[in-house]
C-alpha cells in the first residue's frame, strides 16, 4: 500500500454543484423523478432512476452487512444515490474520469436531504476502482480530515462495468474495469452477513450463457460456494433489457429471477430454476379456435418460462411451445390463458385463432387483409410477424387507415413455420384477442 492515497477524495456539497452545473444543467428524464447532472452521453449510458430505485427496494435492509454501499464504477451515480436512500446507508463513488466524478458529486449532493446524517459520509474518489486499498485509505482519510473518526467497511458493492457500445454480443474481457481483479481487491474490505457479502453486478444484457457461466466462475474463485441470483429485466419491448447477478445477502433462494418492469414500477417477478422446453414442430395449420401467445423473450431466456407456464394455462388445457428463439417466443394452448396480474406481464399478446394466410402483407393486398380481418370482428390489427424491415411500418400505417372505421375488437398477425418434410411452408395466423 503507498503512504500516499492515489485517489482524490470530493465530498458532495452546495459548492461541488456549481462546478457541476457548467459541465452540465441538473434534468429530469420523466416528470416526478429526480433532477441529474448529465452529459447527453452519460445520460445514454446511465441506468434509468426507474429501474434503479426498483433494484433498491428488492433489497432487505435487515440482512444487509453492516457498512457504506460502494460502486467501484460510479458513473453518474443514479444507482448508487437509489440504493443509498433507499437503504439509508453512506455512499462511497469511484470514478476514473474526473468530470463525471464531479458530475457524480453533485448528484449524491442534489438528492440528498439536509437533516440525513449519512450523507455527510458521503464520498467520490476519482480512481481506480481496482486499487481497493488505496481507495479506502483516502476514503478513511477525507473522512478524518472532516472530523469523522470512523473506519466504515463495506456493506455492499455494486458494479455497472463499461462495455463497447457497438457490439452485437459481449464478453467479460471487455469489460472496464475487469470483473476478476476488482472483486479479488476488494473481498478482504466486503462484510460478510449470514449469506456472505452483498454484491451486485449490473451486466451488459449481450452475454451469452457461456460468458454467464465464467462471470460464475470468476464468482465462484473469489468467493467459494457463495449464493447467487441471475435476474432478467424486461421493459416489455421484446428484448432483454438488463441482466445482474445478485451475490450473497442479497441473492434469492432460487438461482434465477425474470422481472417485468412498467414505466415506474415493478409489475411481476417469478423466481425458480431454469428448465428446458420442447418445441412441436406444425405439419398442418393449427385449428381455428385455439389460443396463440406471444411471450416475452426475457422469461424464456430465463429459463423461468416452464415454471411460469404451470401458472399460465389450466390444467385441463393443451399446450405446445411453437417458438423458443428470437423476439416472439409462441405458445398454443387450447384454452385461453389464466388471468392473473403475474401471468399478464409476460404476455405480449394472446388471442384466439380466427384466420388463416398463406402468404404475408404485402402492400397492394392490404385492402383485403382489413377488410378479412373486419369480417372476423377485428377493427385493430398488429403485425407481430417477420417482415422487411424497410416496409414494415408502412404497411402497418395503411392498415390502420384501412380499418379505422371499423368497430371490433383488437388483434394481431403472427408467422408460423409449417413443418412439410423437405419443404417449409410459412403461415399467417390472425389471433381475435380477448
Amino acid at each position: 500500500m503507498n503512504e500516499e492515497p492515489t485517489h482524490i477524495a470530493i465530498q458532495p456539497s452546495a459548492e461541488v454543484v456549481k462546478r457541476a452545473t457548467k459541465i452540465a444543467g441538473a434534468t429530469s428524464t420523466r416528470k416526478g423523478e429526480p433532477a441529474f447532472h448529465m452529459t447527453e452521453t452519460l445520460g445514454r449510458l446511465s441506468t434509468p432512476w426507474s429501474i434503479a430505485k426498483a433494484r433498491a427496494e428488492q433489497i432487505d435492509a435487515t440482512v444487509l452487512p453492516a457498512g457504506v454501499i460502494l460502486d467501484a464504477a460510479a458513473g453518474s451515480g443514479v444507482q448508487l444515490i437509489a440504493l443509498t436512500t433507499g437503504l439509508r446507508r453512506p455512499g462511497l463513488a469511484i470514478e476514473i474520469d474526473p468530470d463525471i466524478a464531479l458530475l457524480c458529486a453533485a448528484n449524491m449532493h442534489s438528492s440528498s436531504e439536509e437533516d440525513d446524517f449519512q450523507r455527510s459520509m458521503d464520498r467520490v474518489l476519482v480512481g481506480d476502482g481496482c486499487d481497493a486499498e488505496n481507495a479506502i485509505v483516502a476514503f478513511w482519510n477525507s473522512l478524518r480530515e472532516a472530523g469523522t473518526r470512523a473506519h466504515p467497511p463495506i456493506g455492499m458493492l455494486h458494479l455497472d462495468p463499461a462495455r463497447p457500445r457497438d457490439a452485437q454480443k459481449h464478453e467479460i474481457s471487455e469489460m472496464q474495469p475487469s470483473l476478476a481483479p476488482l472483486l479479488a481487491a476488494w473481498s478482504s474490505h466486503l462484510e460478510t452477513g449470514p449469506r456472505g457479502p452483498a454484491i451486485l453486478l449490473d451486466l451488459s444484457p449481450r452475454l451469452s450463457d457461456d460468458q454467464q457461466g465464467l462471470v460464475d466462475a470468476v464468482v465462484e474463485t473469489t468467493f467459494p460456494g457463495i449464493p447467487r441470483t441471475w435476474e432478467w429485466l424486461s421493459q416489455g419491448g421484446g428484448r432483454i433489457d438488463r441482466l445482474s447477478l445478485w451475490i450473497g445477502s442479497i441473492s434469492s433462494k432460487k438461482t434465477r429471477r425474470c422481472v417485468r418492469m412498467g414505466t415506474k414500477r415493478v409489475m411481476a417477478s417469478v423466481e425458480g430454476e431454469p428448465r428446458s422446453s420442447d418445441v412441436a414442430k406444425l405439419e398442418r395449420p393449427p385449428p381455428f379456435g385455439a389460443y396463440l401467445s406471444i411471450i416475452d423473450p426475457a422469461l424464456v431466456h430465463s429459463g423461468l418460462h416452464e415454471a411460469w407456464l404451470e401458472q399460465a394455462v389450466p390444467e385441463e388445457s393443451g399446450r405446445s411451445w411453437l417458438r423458443l428463439e428470437g423476439r416472439r417466443p409462441l405458445l398454443i394452448t387450447t384454452d385461453p390463458l389464466n388471468t392473473d396480474a403475474d401471468i399478464d406481464a409476460f404476455v405480449i399478446a394472446t388471442g384466439e385463432i380466427v384466420q388463416h394466410r398463406l402468404s404475408p402483407p404485402e402492400l397492394r393486398t392490404i385492402e383485403q387483409t382489413a377488410a378479412a380481418a373486419a369480417r372476423n370482428g377485428i377493427g385493430k390489427i398488429t403485425l407481430r410477424c417477420t417482415l422487411d424491415p424497410a416496409i414494415h411500418p408502412t404497411l402497418q400505417r395503411r392498415l390502420d387507415k384501412a380499418l379505422r372505421e371499423v368497430d371490433g375488437a383488437r388483434g394481431f398477425m403472427v408467422d408460423l413455420e409449417l413443418d412439410r418434410g423437405s419443404n417449409g411452408h410459412t403461415l399467417y395466423a390472425v389471433c381475435k384477442e380477448n
